[in-house]
């Protein structure tokens, strides 16, 4: 379970850093938003894992916010 917890709180920390982006000027704001939605959204995946491929559920969901991270850094850079 703590490792659930650790995910948890990472994901809610990385959603903040993608908020306080969205105030800088000149970002598309929308896009990081969205992208924080898609990040927020990962969060009850996680108490629902599938049973009998629990590793395989965790490798996927760690790929979906790697995926929605570099979506964002491409997008301030």
């Amino acid at each position: 379970m703590a490792s659930r917890r650790k995910l948890k709180k990472q994901i809610s920390y990385i959603a903040g850093d993608l908020f306080l982006a969205s105030l800088i000027d000149g970002v598309n704001r929308e896009a990081i938003i969205e992208a924080t939605h898609n990040v927020l959204a990962l969060i009850p995946r996680i108490s629902h894992t599938q049973p009998g491929n629990v590793k395989g559920y965790y490798k996927k969901l760690h790929e979906e916010l790697n995926k929605n991270i570099k979506a964002v850094s491409d997008e301030l850079k």
